[in-house]
């Protein structure tokens, strides 16, 4: 770097170097307002990479939906500059790693608390699309007691599936799933190996594939070889449902959290059980409800554990301290600035215009807005790693058109009844109906491969201002013409 580049970021400031990774180098920076930020900067030969490149450039937007208290969510990203770089919140403190290698495994209690956060992240990881596949040690921070993950996606945009060019795997032998090193389809079930594996560590001090070669290491994740006899014995139920060889067999983030919940190192070790088969009906209608947000789970209520016999004489375990319930994180605040620089603006507006011109042209405009949304739903069912089956998919999208033109035909009796003329409520009906394939519940699918392919044609935000730009008075004269419709 040069000198100037040492300085400044893009509006970054560069305060000092605070690590590095195969991907690239991490910086400690300043926004404009002063804010501490981490700022990762792509190494040449990953920037090169035009495939790569690519990757990165359309799951950042993906990335950057992440919001959750123990996910160093991304804020910022520019693609255009000689060296590419990625900005997230920075953490102050050390990683999981550091801690135990300096002072030893965690406490139990600690385990648990660490457990229970990562459960937690991996929900809000997942639930954004992201799979992480390079969850270690090295990449969880341990702040004020609770875990951050750091540097999420990062490995998975680069395809940390396959090999690179000097032929070794873009990850830590003994992190990855045996998924990830047999180069099979990776799904969010080898972030739960992985997860499985950290917890490990942290509560042994010890790798939880042993040491030596890389290929020996391997071979024992691949085998399902675990140590877990070197695990305290409350834990090994859990960790050995999570490090479980078929992916398929281990439980998702979600059960995860609620096993972890019933972690408890002075009573009776429990029994990690395989998640229950949920009912296509239960998918269809969860997929078709609002999403929900979850407080972080607290300690459930349990009753004392019964007293073991020695000699005839019963000994009483010591009952669990009362643990206060951690506050929520709190909110991020909206920054619009933001918003109408990136390509999620960008959306809105081609909505709007969409939108609009379905009022102008109701037949028209409803068939086209139909159709993009079939085609979108098509290609996210396609293209995304873990989908649902077909059959859940139709039953969502046929969801989402009956409530769509239930929005519709609310709205033309809304009109009508507030006196409006028959062929101005039903120009406005369609401008609902549109709307609706794209907002109501069930729609996920349809936005989520908008904005991967909006991210894609827009890789940097020079692109982005200057579609906005155009895209402006376009929605903003397609919405002048709605209105005269009328």
């Amino acid at each position: 770097m040069s000198a100037q580049t040492q300085e400044h970021l893009g509006p970054y400031r560069v305060i000092r170097k605070i690590g590095e990774g195969g991907m690239g180098v991490a910086h400690l920076g300043l926004d404009g307002a002063g804010r501490p930020v981490a700022i990762k900067v792509l190494h040449p030969h990953v920037a090169s990479d035009l495939k790569a490149r690519d990757r990165l450039v359309r799951e950042v937007e993906t990335m950057r939906r992440v919001r959750s208290r123990f996910v160093a969510e991304v804020v910022d990203a520019e693609f255009d500059a000689d060296r590419p770089y990625v900005v997230t919140r920075f953490a102050d403190g050390r990683t999981l790693e550091q801690t135990v290698l300096t002072d030893g495994p965690l406490e139990a209690r600690a385990v648990v608390r660490l457990a229970q956060g990562l459960c937690q992240a991996l929900v809000d990881i997942h639930a954004a699309g992201v799979i992480h596949r390079d969850l270690k040690p090295a990449n969880v921070m341990l702040v004020g007691g609770e875990p951050l993950v750091i540097d999420f996606g990062i490995a998975h945009l680069v395809d940390a599936a396959r090999l690179t060019q000097s032929g070794m795997f873009v990850g830590t032998p003994g992190y990855l799933a045996p998924e990830i090193i047999r180069a099979s389809q990776v799904t969010p079930a080898a972030d739960v190996h992985a997860l499985a594996s950290t917890v490990f560590f942290a509560a042994t001090g010890l790798p939880p594939f042993g040491t030596g070669s890389f290929e020996a290491v391997c071979f024992n994740t691949m085998e399902g070889r675990a140590r877990l006899d070197q695990a305290p014995e409350w834990l090994r139920g859990w960790l050995a449902g999570a490090l479980r060889v078929d992916p398929a067999a281990r439980p998702g983030a979600r059960e995860l959290l609620r096993q972890a919940g019933a972690l408890d190192p002075v009573g009776r070790p429990i029994r990690a059980e395989p998640p229950a088969a949920s009912t296509l009906t239960m998918d269809v209608v969860s997929a078709l409800l609002p999403p929900v947000e979850y407080a972080p789970r607290g300690h459930e209520h349990r009753p004392p554990p019964a007293p073991t016999v020695h000699a005839g004489r019963p000994e009483e375990r010591p009952r669990r301290p009362a643990e206060p319930a951690a506050p929520p994180a709190p909110a991020e605040p909206f920054d619009l600035r933001r918003f109408v620089t990136s390509s999620g603006f960008v959306g809105v507006l081609a909505l709007v215009t969409l939108s609009a011109s379905t009022v102008v042209t109701p037949v028209v405009g409803g068939l086209l807005a139909v159709a993009l949304s079939l085609a979108l739903r098509a290609a996210d069912h396609f293209l995304t790693e873990e989908r649902p089956t077909a059959s859940r998919a139709a039953l969502v999208a046929m969801g989402n058109l009956l409530l769509s033109l239930a929005c519709g035909l609310g709205v033309a009796g809304l009109l009508e009844a507030a006196g409006s003329s028959t062929s101005h409520a039903e120009a406005l009906a369609a401008g609902g109906f549109t709307l609706g394939l794209f907002v109501l519940p069930g729609a996920a699918p349809v936005r989520r491969r908008a904005s991967a392919w909006l991210a894609r044609l827009l890789p940097g935000r020079s692109a982005t201002v200057v579609t906005v730009a155009v895209m402006g008075p376009i929605a903003l004269l397609a919405t002048i013409a709605a209105l005269l419709q009328g």
